[in-house]
């Protein structure tokens, strides 16, 4: 699936009749919010209940094409973090009885490291005069994860899995002619994630992102 939305967004990057084509430099600061439930036994019911905060830093580059309409310019593009992050860490002290008379203290980790993250997106704007644009962004997020987990009660776990999203922005955009600079404030909502230790406990983690964005660019 990935890939076909790979080959589908070049292919409209590229025969889209288009004003410009773009390419350039994301830099984002983004806050990742994770709300973590376990479920003890796997049973449906929540048993404890964990939000996380995490700034992070990365950079991304993207290529993008527009066109000039009757209501002001629309663009499609693609942006592409080129490594791995580290997007959701957790852990927790726990004592586990192992025996009747034997108990075995710990501390129970669970990470989340994302790859391969690509957005597509489409940004329809609004000249505002003098080379300044308002834009918004709709965007379709995909990327790989792997999702790990130790337990003191149970083996460790490792899940992959594809996580999924939906970004929304808003932001500035000034044409220095032939280049340019973009600045957004956008939110991302990440499908759920989970994994399932040998002991049926199902740890889950909602993830949300809010980012300001810092783009430049080159116009061909």
């Amino acid at each position: 699936m990935k890939k076909f939305l790979t080959i589908l967004t070049v292919l409209v990057t590229f025969m889209f009749p288009a004003n410009a084509a773009n390419i350039g430099l994301t830099i984002t600061a983004a806050t990742v919010d994770t709300d973590v439930t376990d479920d003890i036994d796997n049973n449906g019911s929540i048993d404890t209940t964990k939000a996380i905060s995490n700034d992070i830093a990365y950079g991304s580059i993207y290529l993008e094409n527009s066109i000039e309409t009757g209501f002001g310019s629309l663009t499609l593009g693609v942006d592409v973090i080129p490594f791995d992050a580290e997007f959701e860490s957790r852990s927790t002290t726990q004592t586990s009885m192992t025996t009747s008379s034997t108990t075995t203290s710990g501390t129970n980790k669970g990470t989340a490291d994302v790859s391969q993250h690509l957005t597509f997106y489409v940004q329809p704007a609004k000249d505002l005069g003098n080379g300044l644009s308002l834009f918004g962004t709709l965007g379709y997020v995909t990327a790989d994860v792997e999702s790990k987990v130790q337990s003191v009660s149970s083996t460790d776990k490792t899940v992959e899995q594809t996580l999924e999203g939906i970004k929304l922005g808003l932001g500035l955009k000034k044409d220095l002619g032939g280049a340019f600079i973009k600045l957004e404030y956008a939110q991302t909502d990440y499908d759920d994630i989970s994994a399932t230790t040998s002991n049926s406990t199902k740890v889950t983690a909602d993830i949300d992102t809010s980012a300001f964005n810092l783009s430049v660019g080159k116009s061909f």
